[in-house]
Order: C-alpha cells, then sequence, then structure tokens
C-alpha cells in the first residue's frame, strides 16, 4: 500500500491547529486571572462612607445583587474574582458613571450623588480595598485593582467598622 505524502500532511496540519487552539485555550485563564493575594490598598472613600453605603446598598440594590454583594436573582455578584475580572483594569470614576447610569434596575440616575458613592465605597472595601481619608465623589478615579483585591472581607459585609 502507498500512501501518498498529501494524505500524510493533511492529518498533521489538522493535529497542528487543534493544538495551537488547545493551547490557547488553556493559556486564557492564566492570562484572564487577577492576583487575589494582599494586594488591597487604601482606597479613596472613608470608613463613614462604607457604612452609610452598607445600608443604602441594602435598601436600593440586594434585591437584585443579593444581601451579601452575590446571589441575587437575576444579577451578577459584585463580590470577589467575578467583580475584579469585570472591572479591576477600570477605575472608579468608570465604575461610578456606569452604576449611577444604570442602577437602580427601574430608576436609573434617582438616587443622590453621595449615595451611589457610599455604595461604591461599600462594594470596594468589601473587595480588599482599605478606607481612607479621602472621600470618594463621581469624579474619583483610581484603577481598581490597585485598591482592592477581591479577597472578600466578611467582617464589611457583616457590619463591622473595619475591614480585616
Amino acid at each position: 500500500m502507498i500512501i501518498a505524502w498529501s494524505d500524510m500532511v493533511r492529518p498533521t496540519r489538522h493535529i497542528l491547529a487543534l493544538g495551537g487552539m488547545l493551547a490557547l485555550i488553556g493559556l486564557w485563564p492564566a492570562v484572564a486571572q487577577i492576583s487575589t493575594k494582599g494586594t488591597s490598598g487604601i482606597g479613596p472613600f472613608t470608613q463613614v462612607q462604607v457604612d452609610s453605603g452598607r445600608v443604602a446598598y441594602n435598601a436600593a440594590c440586594s434585591g437584585c445583587h443579593g444581601v451579601n454583594l452575590q446571589n441575587g436573582t437575576h444579577r451578577t455578584s459584585l463580590i470577589g474574582r467575578s467583580f475584579l475580572a469585570g472591572w479591576g483594569d477600570r477605575t472608579t470614576w468608570e465604575y461610578y458613571r456606569y452604576v449611577s447610569y444604570r442602577m437602580p434596575d427601574r430608576a436609573p440616575n434617582s438616587l443622590a450623588p453621595e449615595t451611589y458613592a457610599a455604595i461604591i465605597a461599600y462594594i470596594l472595601a468589601a473587595n480588599g480595598a482599605q478606607p481612607g481619608s479621602e472621600t470618594l465623589t463621581s469624579q474619583s478615579s483610581v484603577r481598581i485593582d490597585t485598591i482592592a483585591d477581591g479577597v472578600v472581607r466578611a467582617p464589611v459585609l457583616m457590619g463591622n467598622s473595619q475591614p480585616q
């Protein structure tokens, strides 16, 4: 039996193409992952904002996003790796704009600017950012993954005054 060269090349191309695709798929999660080990920093918000943000979040946001920033009825998680994967490379200004222009779901831009800032401060603190002396405003602009590490701070969620 004689095998033509073209018959041998064709399967090799398919194997190489499949190998290349598998390599890309295998590398994709490594590229998309964000470090969650000890990178939290001081955020551009105060502890007072975190505390008032918790109350405002529970009143205006928890119905869709869940009491502990996750497991809501029909919305995405606002805590941990999934939050940082979506928002880590963006700024607090971008996040403020998104939240204030789109939330609450049936009444966008209906909360006071200070309320939106407090809710965002609470979300950032729950994701590891530490409160500081600056007040978060609609103009604050800090890259989120430079202050939050995605490690869930349960004490913040439960209402303790300082994240740990």
